[in-house]
């Protein structure tokens, strides 16, 4: 393709994907946004099972009208990501970061050393001894204090643990020329509240379930291969969350049906994901897929995997891209925001401890692993 061929048909690309990102909108009458602010407002000061006492049937038509309002537009579909080869900074800024638009920059990382040398023998042989806490995603309580080695151990031999937001920077900082941190600088919004570098451990079909955050994110993809599903924040009434847990938010579960799957939807039990659309790619080593701030997302590994996400909270940025929810952001507990984010950058794992009421027991677990650790006779 000729040079003077090249710009238009990135133009027709762009015009083409950013007409799809308002396809992502089905015909919710713009009214119900408000009403939903409302409950969502009253949600975080006095409890969603007051306001359901208050006003539960007030709420049960609303989501009924958002069902009907739904099945109008008929059945959703995916949109695949756009995937850009050689994507220049100017362009990533002002037509992905700034417009809050997902994308995959395919390859980008591809002569990193995160790709080129990272394996899961990689990490067993250099930091296997590290002591972590491995948290549930379904149940807060649960967590347990083991190795970084007894988890790859078990996802090689087949096993289902998945270890995610491993603080690989924070305990072994010589891992950052595994990156190209320019990069990343340059593609990050200014003006950032702090930035923080967590890895993903674990074995093919291991999920992340839908969640919402108020961080940007560019996820490396350095071993292996990851499925990605993002919905805008557009359908956020159709998820219902629960008020804000630190810095992440969950959908509302149906009683004794776990969380909705969308790699295995069932529509019967959440009826109205089923007329949403939504975007989704597959991620290869070397690819960087931007996931800007206050999407609801979920990710597969569709083989062993391991990936890193680079994430950072620009709060002006998230202030336009979604104002209540960064508002009332600020006033989480147990931990508050502050606390939180300081935990966040340690060790996410360790926010979930202090949910559960279990910092102090894991602390001393910790320590006594790691002195057990010391005290074990290497081997030549």
């Amino acid at each position: 393709m000729q040079k003077s061929q090249i710009a238009p048909r990135f133009k027709q690309i762009e015009d083409s994907f950013h007409k799809s990102m308002e396809d992502l909108k089905r015909k919710i009458i713009s009214r119900r946004s408000f009403e939903y602010g409302l409950y969502q407002i009253f949600d975080r000061f006095l409890g969603k099972r007051r306001v359901n006492r208050f006003f539960g049937k007030r709420r049960k038509a609303f989501n009924e009208k958002l069902l009907v309002d739904l099945i109008k537009s008929g059945k959703g579909q995916a949109i695949p990501i756009e995937r850009r080869k050689n994507l220049s900074l100017g362009e990533f800024k002002k037509n992905y970061r700034d417009k809050g638009i997902p994308v995959v920059i395919e390859g980008a990382a591809a002569d990193w050393d995160c790709v080129k040398k990272w394996s899961f023998e990689y990490f067993k042989k250099l930091h296997g001894d590290d002591v972590i806490a491995h948290t549930s995603q379904e149940i807060k309580e649960v967590y347990e204090t083991t190795t970084l080695g007894d988890i790859i151990d078990n996802v090689i031999s087949g096993g289902k643990k998945y270890y995610r937001f491993y603080p690989l920077l924070i305990r072994h900082p010589e891992h950052i020329k595994d990156f190209d941190y320019k990069w990343l600088l340059e593609r990050r919004n200014p003006l950032t509240w702090f930035e923080a570098w967590q890895v993903f451990i674990g074995g093919k079909d291991a999920i992340t379930h839908i969640h919402m955050e108020n961080q940007c994110n560019l996820f490396v993809q350095t071993f292996g291969e990851k499925k990605w599903i993002i919905y805008p924040k557009y359908y956020t009434m159709v998820f219902d969350p629960e008020p804000a847990k630190h810095m992440y938010r969950n959908p509302l579960m149906n009683p004794g049906k776990g969380a909705y799957d969308p790699f295995h939807p069932d529509f019967e039990s959440y009826p109205r994901y089923e007329y949403i659309n939504w975007f989704e790619t597959d991620l290869k080593p070397g690819d960087i897929l931007f996931n800007p701030c206050f999407t609801w997302h979920t990710v597969k590994n569709t083989s062993n995997s391991i990936s890193v996400g680079y994430r950072w909270v620009a709060p002006l940025y998230a202030l336009k891209i979604f104002p209540l929810y960064f508002i009332l952001d600020f006033l989480v507990k147990n931990p508050g925001i502050f606390k939180s984010a300081k935990l966040y950058v340690e060790d996410t794992n360790l926010v979930r401890v202090v949910e559960s009421g279990n910092l102090e027991k894991y602390l001393k677990e910790k320590a006594e692993k790691e002195q057990a650790l010391k005290a074990k006779p290497t081997t030549l």
